[in-house]
């Protein structure tokens, strides 16, 4: 499995590369408020979901650009692939060399067990197995293991497509600068996430994140020693999980949980309620 995909992931990085910084006209289309999406973006998912089907043509896909909400998701229990094929569509658009491609196989109750995330700009490749390891390129990596915030680089994305919690996030912020070392915000959470693992930031944190987003990047700080939840500490239920909370060390995570706690009732009301699930109810 491994093999197979770093495979998926150097394809599509191959492809993101030939088109970055050579977008034409109208290539460029929104989602929503600060949500984009380009034909590359189609072009990959699509790509790599042919890949995927010629192995395994009984395995699901959720894509972020083509998952249908049809999907019968809450009953399903079978083999699934979540796919961001450009995790940092801003940045990709706008000439920023810091994006990636995310890729998770999950076995059974979307539970992910192997995860690749590919930054094609720097060849870097960040891969994990469940109860196996993680390794960057073929080198195995651990966290930090940083346990006081006052030590700790601290990635965050400000809720930018939605702001009717950004007061709260905005106080999250306010009161956690002065007690961190410093905060980073590079605008691709799948990176934030893989730099978490390997102790390049110590904690990564976000309100308004989709599965596609965190599901590989998630798998590979655990299996770096790190520890992974929603603002209320649920660590299960990937496909209903609006947030992230990641940090170098279980401590470190108890701490930024204890600074992101102004943000837990968000996930009870809209837009938050609105996820995988709840669309495919809906369908």
């Amino acid at each position: 499995m491994r093999s197979f995909m770093v495979e998926l992931a150097q394809v599509a990085g191959k492809l993101a590369r030939k088109h970055f910084r050579s977008l034409g006209d109208n290539a460029t289309s929104k989602k929503g408020r600060n949500d984009y999406v380009t034909y590359v973006d189609r072009n990959i998912e699509e790509t790599l979901a042919i890949r995927i089907k010629a192995h395994y043509p009984d395995h699901l896909i959720v894509g972020e650009e083509t998952h249908e909400a049809s999907s019968d998701l809450a009953n399903y229990d079978g083999p699934a692939w979540i796919i961001d094929p450009i995790d940092g569509t801003t940045n990709f658009v706008r000439g920023i060399p810091h994006f990636a491609i995310s890729i998770a196989f999950c076995d059974r109750g979307f539970e992910p067990r192997h995860s690749v995330i590919y930054d094609p700009m720097k060849d870097e490749i960040f891969y994990a197995e469940r109860n196996a390891g993680m390794w960057l390129n073929n080198e195995r990596v651990y966290t930090s293991e940083c346990k006081v915030l006052e030590d700790s680089i601290v990635a965050c994305a400000p809720s930018f497509r939605t702001m009717d919690a950004s007061q709260d996030v905005f106080t999250v912020l306010q009161n956690l600068q002065p007690k961190i070392d410093d905060m980073r915000r590079a605008g691709s959470a799948a990176l934030d996430l893989a730099y978490t693992a390997v102790g390049r930031c110590d904690a990564y944190w976000e309100l308004g994140i989709w599965p596609w987003d965190t599901a590989a990047g998630e798998l590979i700080v655990r299996c770096a020693g790190g520890k992974v939840s929603d603002v209320n500490g649920n660590e299960d239920a990937l496909l209903t999980r609006r947030s992230i909370v990641a940090a170098a060390s279980p401590e470190l995570h108890g701490l930024l949980l204890q600074e992101c706690a102004v943000l837990a009732p968000w996930m009870d009301k809209a837009p938050y309620t609105d996820h995988l699930l709840s669309q495919s109810q809906q369908a």
